[in-house]
């Protein structure tokens, strides 16, 4: 139950600042042009509370998720009167500018925050910049199936290079059940190797069943512990179990999982010389096998950080990537090569947002609130009838045919917009209460 409490409050910091921001845009834009504010409210529906100032009424709303900023005279059931503060009385391109604001600052405020990461420090993949090396294959996988071995090197999916982990990470993600080809540098020879990623997990996303290389070194030792009584140090790689190679770390976890509490022999390389010793697992609180070692987590993560100078490019740089990703996640989305499971909702993003709190580290917060953020400025951007996407791609439409549409064509593509909206609301809805609740119950979706 606390875990609900702390995701909600949760999710509506992180959407009530995503959406103040948002709003922002909007209201600071109409009024450098003139245009009479009435209402900015934070969420919608009846007023709970607010004040006054001006001619404006800054409230909070009963529904907190969402907002807006109610204009004078941008109804167009609303004959305008010609008072020079009326939304529909200003030219087109300050319209535009208005609309175009709220997405804007979605997006500087995730540059914003994304800068600010970069300089606290964030916690990233160790291996996310290193050429894409296999280091293990997992056994029954599409890597398994498809031949991929333990030292081949990616070099490309279907003739797009892939410098490194990170980006070969991604491009298998958003690829569940889709055939591609890998390019492979095997023995110096580069070969065309077929492949399938899975569908996996609650969100359906892609798996080829790969992992980077990751030495099986021995992190920080439990004082009083199993590995302590065996003489093992911090440093300290295992490189074979009862006479058997071992080169990875997940493959040493596999091993000392599958030996229950028998007594193993370990070979080990201290430094270049190798000695052998014997470690008995013990099995710790809930049933889990105790082997009194950790690995060392720099051989997984790394926090990086930078001087501003750096982070800010570093930051451009990355919501460049983020924002291309998502551009390549739509167009999977609309033309049927990637599920609609990995769309998530608000139980999902509260689920997300509580996640990111409870870490208790700044940075992941504000870099799960910059992702949020600019997924929000470029969402916002699709040319749907009630998004600001839709009423910028109107203006632009009637300006390309030099005369306003009659009210009622305008009346019609709104009601079509909130109907998709709706639409999709309902949908994600769906997908995040089918994650939490058994597949059995959702047995009659088609998707």
């Amino acid at each position: 139950m606390l875990d609900v409490v702390v995701n909600a409050l949760a999710l509506l910091f992180v959407l009530g600042v995503l959406i103040f921001v948002h709003e922002l845009g909007h209201f600071l834009v109409a009024k450098y042009f003139g245009v009479g504010v009435e209402v900015f409210s934070l969420g919608f529906g009846k007023r709970v509370a607010g004040f006054r100032r001006g001619n404006t009424d800054y409230r909070l709303s009963l529904l907190p998720l969402g907002g807006y900023v109610k204009m004078v005279g941008e109804n167009p059931d609303e004959e305008l009167t010609g008072v020079p503060n009326e939304y529909l009385g200003k030219p087109k391109w300050q319209r535009l500018l208005i609309l175009l604001a709220g997405p804007a600052m979605n997006v500087v405020l995730a540059f914003v925050l994304t800068v600010g990461v970069y300089q606290l420090g964030i916690l990233v993949p160790a291996d996310a910049n290193d050429p894409v090396v296999i280091g293990l294959v997992q056994a029954d996988s599409p890597a398994d199936a498809a031949g991929l071995r333990p030292g081949d090197r990616v070099v490309s999916v279907d003739g797009e290079t892939m410098p490194n982990w990170e980006q070969f990470r991604v491009r298998i993600l958003i690829s569940a059940d889709e055939p591609m080809t890998l390019g492979v540098i095997r023995d110096g020879v580069e070969i065309p190797v077929p492949i399938t990623p899975m569908a996996s997990g609650e969100q359906g996303t892609g798996l080829i069943g790969v992992t980077a290389p990751a030495p099986p070194e021995v992190g920080a030792v439990t004082e009083g512990g199993v590995a302590a009584a065996a003489g093992l140090q911090a440093g300290d790689l295992i490189v074979a179990i009862d006479g058997n190679a071992i080169s990875h770390w997940n493959r040493l976890v596999e091993v000392l999982s599958g030996g229950g509490d028998q007594q193993l022999t370990l070979s080990v390389d201290r430094a270049g010389s190798r000695f052998e010793t014997t470690l008995t697992p013990r099995l710790g609180d809930n049933e889990v096998l105790d082997v009194g070692f950790v690995p060392n987590p720099a051989n997984f993560f790394e926090v990086r950080s930078y001087p501003l100078g750096q982070a800010l490019v570093e930051a451009g740089l990355k919501l460049r990537r983020d924002s291309l990703l998502l551009g390549e996640i739509l167009k999977r989305l609309f033309t049927g090569r990637m599920s609609v499971r990995t769309l998530s909702g608000p139980i999902e993003i509260a689920r997300f947002s509580g996640d990111a709190t409870r870490t208790g580290d700044p940075s992941v917060v504000m870099s799960f609130m910059a992702f949020i953020s600019l997924q929000l400025g470029i969402l916002n951007l699709l040319p749907i009838p009630v998004l600001d996407g839709g009423q910028i791609a109107l203006i632009l439409f009637e300006g390309a045919i030099r005369r306003d549409l009659s009210l009622r064509a305008k009346e019609r593509i709104m009601q079509v917009g909130l109907v998709i909206l709706v639409l999709l609301m309902a949908l994600v809805l769906t997908l995040d209460l089918s994650k939490a609740i058994p597949d059995s119950w959702f047995a009659w979706l088609p998707f």
